[in-house]
């Protein structure tokens, strides 16, 4: 997770800055209403803090169990099959790296099981790393079906800090993808707008580096190749490293049976049985090994651990975007004269049109590859406007990235000119404001909008 080279950090904070500023994603950037015109509409709401989008989900798999497993005691007890207490079912808790009793992770118990079918395969194969049920829940975090944000608020330092708040949200908007199918850093995206997929906000601490946050109860709408429902992890924990520009961990909880079976249970036997087990086998190991939410002789949960890892990524509270002013008006925003409308007219507006795919917006095409041109064609310009500043290296690094962007796109170096004049001004003015932990802070967001033009109104495009 750390940056290849010494441009790396500040590009990738400045680009992140021109993600948000593509978005108008400050506070203030209504549009000023002009003679006869009207107030442009509210813009989104960069969330104060640390936001991430996760970059990787699945089960957690131990590299040896009996060694200890980094977990929770997440119901208080140290339980054991040959004696289980009051209102448990029988099972054994594993223990943690130091000999900690109580580890519960009763999941692993599907995830490990042995039995076989009579070919040979194993019944819960499909569970295996890397395996059919990993594959897909891994890819949906990636492909948008299932995309988690987490926002860290009143971290002082990511080192020790002993009063942090963390929420997790879905998003319907997908991760950007780099060229090697990685989650990319800096990517603005959108919190879900049904508040049902918002955890609610829980205190956490930091030690060493370590983020630990819970009790939280975790909803993700899914919508992962023949299944469409929600997954509902209750009174979980999350325990994940930061670093400069991402987190990896776990998150541990319960699980419903209910829950599993509607999720992977009832599509996978009821569509030629892709993950071997029969729909009896599986009701029949449910049964037999959940280990937690007892009630009359039965329990209906597994306490459960997910392994999450994610990249740094603002997180906005609506999709509304900053107002265009009226005739004779301006747009609203940064405090530079903008040039307005560069991108509409029918040649812009044809290119733009030729790269948008199913997925993604021309615009959105336009700004990953204006995240690009900095260190594929442009690298000397930046060098210099990382170590000087001044209007003309901003000038050269602005130009230089129109070009690059123009000979990718076809578009007129009159539109790619907005790009490239936010991205040399954002990189010249908000590397300071945004560089870890700072990348996803409200005030590294509105930098540009202080400093730069309103790219917004410069392409006309929002």
């Amino acid at each position: 997770m750390k940056p290849r080279n010494a441009c790396a950090i500040p590009w990738m904070m400045a680009s992140a800055v021109l993600g948000v500023a593509l978005l108008s994603c400050a506070e203030d950037s209504s549009g000023v209403t002009g003679s006869g015109g009207a107030t442009g509409e509210t813009a989104a709401r960069v969330l104060p803090g640390l936001g991430f989008v996760a970059s990787s989900f699945g089960f957690h798999y131990p590299d040896d169990a009996a060694a200890g497993i980094e977990g929770f005691d997440l119901d208080g007890r140290a339980s054991r099959t040959d004696s289980p207490g009051a209102g448990e079912c029988a099972h054994d808790d594993w223990t943690g790296p130091n000999e900690e009793p109580g580890i519960d992770y009763g999941f692993l118990a599907i995830i490990d099981n042995e039995a076989q079918r009579e070919d040979g395969k194993y019944v819960f194969g499909g569970f295996h790393e890397g395996q059919l049920v990993d594959g897909v829940i891994g890819g949906a975090v990636k492909n948008g079906s299932m995309t988690i944000l987490l926002q860290i608020e009143g971290l002082d330092d990511p080192q020790n800090d002993d009063d942090v708040r963390v929420q997790i949200y879905s998003s319907e908007d997908s991760p950007a993808l780099g060229t090697d199918n990685s989650v990319l850093l800096g990517a603005t995206l959108s919190i879900h707008p049904d508040s049902r997929f918002h955890s609610g906000e829980v205190q956490g601490t930091v030690v060493d580096g370590v983020l630990t946050a819970g009790p939280i109860d975790l909803l993700f709408p899914i919508d992962i190749m023949i299944v469409r429902d929600e997954l509902l992890v209750h009174d979980s924990w999350l325990r994940v490293e930061l670093f400069d520009d991402g987190f990896q961990g776990t998150v541990s909880g319960y699980w419903d049976v209910a829950n599993i079976r509607d999720i992977i249970g009832v599509p996978t036997t009821d569509n030629g049985n892709a993950a071997n087990f029969t729909i009896e086998q599986f009701d029949a190991a449910m049964a037999e090994l959940a280990d937690g939410d007892y009630d009359a002789g039965l329990c209906s949960s597994f306490s459960t651990m997910f392994r999450i890892a994610g990249v740094q990524a603002f997180i906005v509270s609506d999709s509304l975007h900053g107002g265009m002013g009226g005739s004779g008006g301006s747009g609203g925003g940064g405090a530079v004269a903008t040039p307005l409308d560069q991108c509409v007219n029918d040649p812009d507006q044809a290119a733009l049109d030729a790269l948008a795919t199913d997925e993604l917006s021309g615009p959105a095409i336009v700004g990953m590859i204006a995240g690009d041109c900095p260190l594929s064609a442009c690298t000397a310009e930046l060098g210099v406007v990382l170590s000087d500043g001044s209007e003309a290296a901003r000038n050269a690094l602005g130009d230089c990235i129109a070009s690059c962007i123009s000979e990718q796109t076809g578009l007129s170096t009159a539109c790619t000119g907005c790009y490239g004049s936010i991205a040399a001004c954002s990189t010249a003015f908000c590397v300071a404001p945004c560089l870890p932990p700072n990348s996803g802070s409200q005030e590294c967001a509105n930098c540009a909008l202080e400093n730069c033009i309103d790219v917004n109104a410069c392409t006309g495009l929002y």
